[in-house]
């Protein structure tokens, strides 16, 4: 359902899709459903899902280290349509205070009627509060490669993702409003969890 669009405070289920399966899920709440923007918030202790895995490699590495739940504070997801990456909020420390933004680069997302998939590409980038940033997972991204998760032509695409970031940063053009630095969720967004079928639903 490519046209589904949500109003503020649905929760919905972001899957990440490998290969074809779904590989891991969660609940988000929506701030923002728009033209050029989709952001959702994943609150603090909601429940991560593990779909069953029909290999015997690529096992999610939160599975891997037995996360089941999502820790710290929790964080907003900024997407433009066709981008291939989003922007996520991150805040420390039992004031909140905002620690910067991270760039985290996936598949552009795509809708389904109580959610949307995307797929984590590893390679990712961190931009401090405090200036200047730094990319993060380069190695294991080229790792994620050598094993074949992701074939020649995803590969491409990412390593030219990362060039249009890198370009980005360098002149300092960010397209993000920065007061999302600031946003805070209602007090009744909590933890959630997903539906019994979030990984057979389409």
């Amino acid at each position: 359902m490519s046209g589904a669009s949500w109003e503020y405070g649905d929760v919905v289920v972001r899957r990440e899709v490998l290969k074809g399966h779904p590989w891991v899920g969660f609940p988000t709440y929506v701030v923002e459903d728009s033209e050029d923007l989709l952001a959702v918030y994943l609150a603090e202790g909601s429940t991560l899902a593990y779909a069953r895995w029909p290999f015997d490699r690529w096992v999610h590495p939160w599975r891997t280290a037995g996360h089941t739940h999502w820790s710290g504070h929790g964080k907003l997801m900024l997407h433009r349509p066709g981008d291939r990456y989003s922007v996520d909020v991150f805040w420390s420390g039992p004031d909140r205070t905002f620690s910067g933004w991270y760039l985290n680069l996936q598949d552009p997302f795509r809708r389904w009627e109580r959610g949307f998939d995307t797929l984590d590409h590893e390679l990712d980038f961190w931009v401090p509060a405090d200036g200047g940033w730094v990319v993060k997972d380069a190695e294991m991204f080229e790792h994620r490669v050598a094993e074949e998760r992701y074939t020649d032509e995803e590969a491409a695409e990412v390593r030219a993702t990362g060039r249009e970031i890198v370009a980005m940063l360098e002149s300092g053009d960010h397209w993000w409003d920065p007061a999302w630095a600031t946003w805070a969720p209602p007090e009744q967004w909590v933890a959630a969890a997903v539906p019994p079928d979030w990984a057979t639903a389409r």
